[in-house]
C-alpha cells in the first residue's frame, strides 16, 4: 500500500505572507500526519501564530504523542501565550502504522471529507479551535487503515470561495474532482483552482488543501516529497 500526501494553498488576495502553515510529518512509530494550522487574521501575524503551533506539533509527534495529547498540548500553549485573546484552527489527518488507523484531529469548523469506494463521510461537528477557551479538546474519529481512501482536509478559505459573488463552493463540486482517475496532486490543484475560480482570481481568504489518498501498490520502500514554492 502506498500513501499519498498532496498539498495545494495560496494565499488571501493582496498578502504576501498567509496565515495558514501546512506540513507533513513522518511518525516514529510508522506512518505519516499531515497538518493544516489556520493562524487567526491574516498576513504576518497569523502567520507566526500557525508556523509556532505547526513548529510544536512536528515535535510532540516525533517524540512520540499521541495526536490527541499533540492536539491539547498546542491548546495550552496558545491559551497561554495569548491569554485567551488569539485563536487558530487545527486538522490533523495521520496514517498511524502502530495502530493500523487513519486518524483524524479537528479543532476548529473546518470539516474532513473521507471517501472510499463505498461511502462519503464528511465530519463537520463543531468544534471548538485553539487559543480562545481553556477547556477546548479535539474531535478525534479513526479509521481503519486500508487501500482506496481519499480524505481531504482544508481550511475556511476554501469555505468561503465564491461567497462574495453568491456562487459558494460546495461539497458536491468538491467530492466531484476528488472522485476523479488523476493524481492526487492533480486532485488539491483541481480543487483550488476551483475556488479561484469562484474568487475571480482574487482568494477572500488564505485558502489551504491537503488531500491523502491510500492506494495498492509497492514503491520499494521510497519515500518521496516535492514541493513548489513561487518567489
Amino acid at each position: 500500500m502506498l500513501v499519498n500526501i498532496s498539498i495545494a494553498k495560496v494565499n488571501k488576495h493582496g498578502k504576501n505572507i498567509g496565515g495558514d502553515t501546512a506540513e507533513i510529518v513522518e511518525r516514529p512509530l510508522g506512518g505519516v500526519t499531515g497538518i493544516i494550522v489556520d493562524g487567526q487574521g491574516s498576513g504576518k501575524p497569523a502567520k507566526i501564530i500557525s508556523n509556532s503551533i505547526v513548529g510544536k506539533i512536528s515535535t510532540l509527534i516525533g517524540d512520540g504523542a499521541r495526536d490527541g495529547a499533540v492536539a491539547r498540548a498546542v491548546q495550552d500553549y496558545l491559551f497561554t501565550i495569548k491569554d485567551g485573546r488569539v485563536s487558530a484552527t487545527l486538522t490533523m489527518v495521520s496514517v498511524a502504522l502502530d495502530t493500523n488507523s487513519i486518524v483524524i484531529t479537528r479543532n476548529g469548523h473546518t470539516p474532513v471529507i473521507v471517501l472510499d469506494e463505498h461511502d462519503e463521510i464528511i465530519y463537520e461537528e463543531q468544534v471548538n479551535p485553539l487559543g480562545f477557551y481553556k477547556f477546548s479538546k479535539p474531535q478525534i474519529n479513526e479509521i481503519p487503515l486500508k487501500a482506496g481512501l481519499t480524505i481531504m482536509a482544508y481550511s475556511d478559505g476554501l469555505v468561503s470561495a465564491g461567497k462574495k459573488y453568491n456562487n459558494n463552493i460546495t461539497h458536491n463540486q468538491i467530492i466531484e474532482i476528488l472522485k476523479q482517475q488523476i493524481t492526487t496532486q492533480s486532485k488539491a490543484d483541481k480543487i483550488l483552482e476551483l475556488a479561484l475560480e469562484l474568487d475571480k482570481d482574487r482568494p477572500n481568504d488564505d485558502t489551504t488543501i491537503l488531500i491523502l489518498e491510500t492506494v495498492e501498490g509497492d514503491n520499494k520502500n521510497i519515500r518521496k516529497v516535492t514541493a513548489s514554492y513561487p518567489i
